[in-house]
C-alpha cells in the first residue's frame, strides 16, 4: 500500500494544491460488500447522511437525515438509487480495519511535507451519482483520496469576497455548517481537478471548494488533519470571532504565524477550556429518513 506525494511537497505545502498517486483503491473494503460491511460496523448514530439540491447563487443549504432501520446493504442501495451523501467521520477510530490505511496516508503526508501531522481523522465518503457538494470550506487541513467513481473538484482562492472571514469564524464557533455563499462569477478564478481512483490531493487551509460527481457512485477518503500552523490559524479565527462579536473591530485572516496569531490561539484555548462546549454537533436538524420505497429514497419526517 502506498501514497506518493510530489517531490516539491515540502516547499509547496500550505501554499499550493498538491496531487498524489496511490493504490489504496485496490482494497476490498471499497467494493460493494466491503462498503456494506463498513456501514454495518460503523456506529450508526455517528453516520452523517445528507442530500443536496442543485448549486445556485447565494448560500445553498443541505438537508440532514438518518437511517435507523436499514442495514449496510440497504443504505448502499439507497445511495445508488437516490441523491445521497454519506460521511463516516473518524472511521479510523471506530473501524479498526481502516486504521492501517489512515496511518499510511498521514505518515506519507508527514514525510513529504516535513510537518508533524496531528489530529488524524479519516472519513469515508460514499455518495450517489451526479451529487453536488455545495461550495464550502473546511477548518482543518484535508487530503482527499479517490477510491471509486469519478468526480470534479473546483478549488478557489482564499479571498474575502470568496470566503468572508465572518463566515469562517461562525464555522469555527459551530454556529453554521461549512457552506459559503456561492456566485457563478467565482468560477472565473477556480481551478478544476478531475479525480479518478488512485488519485488524491491536499489543499491549503480555508480554501473554498465544491464537488460534482460523475454519473456513478463515488467513494472517497477525506483525511482531516492539523499541523502546528493550521492549529494556530484555526484558534486565531476562533478569537477573531469573539472580537467581531463583542467589539466594532473587523479582524482579518492572517496567513503568517507570529506573536499576534499565537496570542489569539492561546486565548482561544483558554476560552474553550472555560466554556466547555463539548464535541462538535451539527446545527442542522434531522428532517428525513432513508426509505428505499420512496422517490430518491428520502422520506420526510415532518410536513
Amino acid at each position: 500500500m502506498y501514497v506518493n506525494w510530489p517531490d516539491h511537497s515540502e516547499t509547496g505545502f500550505g501554499r499550493d494544491v498538491l496531487l498524489a498517486q496511490h493504490n489504496i483503491s485496490m482494497s476490498d473494503l471499497f467494493t460493494d460488500d466491503g462498503l456494506a460491511h463498513l456501514l454495518d460496523v460503523y456506529p450508526r448514530q455517528s453516520l452523517d447522511i445528507w442530500t443536496f439540491g442543485q448549486e445556485s447563487e447565494g448560500l445553498n443549504s443541505s438537508v440532514r437525515g438518518r437511517a435507523p432501520k436499514l442495514d449496510g446493504k440497504g443504505i448502499l442501495e439507497a445511495v445508488k438509487r437516490g441523491h445521497i451523501w454519506l460521511n463516516m467521520r473518524r472511521a479510523n477510530i471506530d473501524v479498526p480495519e481502516l486504521a492501517p490505511i489512515a496511518d499510511v496516508i498521514f505518515d506519507t503526508l508527514q514525510d513529504a511535507s516535513g510537518r508533524k501531522i496531528r489530529q488524524r481523522d479519516l472519513s469515508v465518503l460514499i455518495s450517489s451519482p451526479n451529487v453536488q457538494v455545495h461550495y464550502h470550506l473546511d477548518i482543518p487541513l484535508v487530503a482527499l483520496l479517490q477510491m471509486r467513481g469519478e468526480k470534479t473538484l473546483w478549488t478557489y482562492p482564499r479571498e474575502e469576497k470568496l470566503a468572508p472571514c465572518d463566515f469562517i469564524e461562525d464555522i469555527v464557533h459551530m454556529k453554521r455548517e461549512e457552506d459559503l455563499p456561492y456566485r457563478k462569477v467565482f468560477d472565473q478564478k477556480a481551478t478544476a481537478f478531475k479525480l479518478k481512483p488512485g488519485m488524491g490531493l491536499t489543499w491549503p487551509q480555508f480554501m473554498p471548494h465544491r464537488v460534482q460527481n460523475a454519473n456513478c457512485i463515488n467513494v472517497s477518503l477525506s483525511c482531516e488533519y492539523q499541523t502546528l500552523n493550521s492549529f494556530v490559524h484555526a484558534n486565531a479565527m476562533y478569537t477573531n470571532g469573539l472580537i467581531r462579536g463583542s467589539t466594532p473591530l473587523t479582524p482579518a485572516l492572517n496567513d503568517n504565524v507570529g506573536p499576534v496569531s499565537l496570542a489569539k490561539a492561546a486565548f482561544a484555548r483558554a476560552h474553550k477550556a472555560m466554556v466547555r462546549n463539548g464535541p462538535r454537533t451539527s446545527p442542522t436538524p434531522v428532517t428525513f429518513e432513508l426509505d428505499p420505497a420512496r422517490e430518491n429514497c428520502v422520506r420526510q419526517l415532518y410536513g
